[in-house]
């Protein structure tokens, strides 16, 4: 059984990932081929990103995107092996693209797609070593799924603030939260935010993250939750995206 969401995505998607799967994996579905671009765009920068931590260059990476979604999601339809019972889609698609890329280097030969170090990273699920290094690929694409996820749910809140006309809020959050999260500089003070804003005060300004804070948290939940059948599973899925979003050095 899938869950049912009516809020949409940065995507413009009102349903959830297995919705989706299970639509697009029906032949006959009029919706499928809409279905099948939500989930292909959804999943584009993960899978691009494992396919380069895999040793591919960029247009390398490209290509093999390209044609792992001609060759295994549509021309053998991996959708319809996806089963919401046996776990996340997330996982099914990971190890269906390590497969195929694991398969592509092997028929084209190492010695094309050897990098200047003299080794491939290996992307066979049996090389523990490497499979489980911060920068391999399961970890990459799990990382990008990560910042999919923020994404889309930072898009979320900020539509929300300012279709609300609540700008003043979303700049407060984006000085505070965001743009320290996303590109690393510190917060902005409260007191300069409360000058430039012409805020009443310190307090005011902190209340305004407090308020965009806890839409972020819900439009992180909403979007997770458009990532899993089981409602139990959002739990797991938030801990991975926190011990994801710590880094290795915790």
């Amino acid at each position: 059984m899938t869950r049912q969401h009516s809020s949409q995505s940065s995507a413009g998607a009102s349903l959830t990932d297995w919705s989706m799967v299970l639509d697009s994996a029906r032949a006959d579905s009029p919706t499928r081929k809409e279905s099948l671009d939500r989930l292909v765009r959804r999943y584009w920068g993960p899978m691009l990103a494992k396919a380069k931590a895999s040793g591919l260059s960029e247009h390398d990476a490209h290509d093999a995107i390209q044609g792992f979604v001609a060759d295994v999601l549509l021309e053998r339809n991996l959708f319809a092996t996806a089963d919401p019972d046996r776990g996340r889609f997330r996982g099914l698609l990971s190890q269906s693209l390590s497969n195929y890329l694991l398969d592509r280097y092997r028929r084209e030969g190492a010695a094309k797609r050897r990098p200047t170090n003299g080794r491939l990273l290996s992307i066979d699920a049996s090389d523990q070593a490497v499979s489980s290094r911060p920068d391999g690929p399961e970890t990459t694409f799990t990382r990008h799924w990560v910042a999919t996820v923020l994404r889309n749910s930072v898009q979320r809140v900020r539509d929300d603030f300012q279709s609300a006309g609540r700008d003043v809020e979303w700049r407060v959050l984006d000085a505070r939260m965001i743009r320290p999260m996303i590109d690393g500089v510190a917060p902005v003070p409260y007191q300069a935010l409360v000058d430039e804003l012409q805020l009443r005060d310190l307090p005011q300004a902190a209340s305004y993250l407090v308020n965009g804070k806890r839409a972020l948290g819900r439009a992180i939940l909403d979007e997770i939750g458009h990532t899993v059948c089981d409602p139990h599973q959002v739990n797991d899925e938030i801990r991975e995206l926190l011990r994801l979003m710590e880094g290795p050095n915790r």
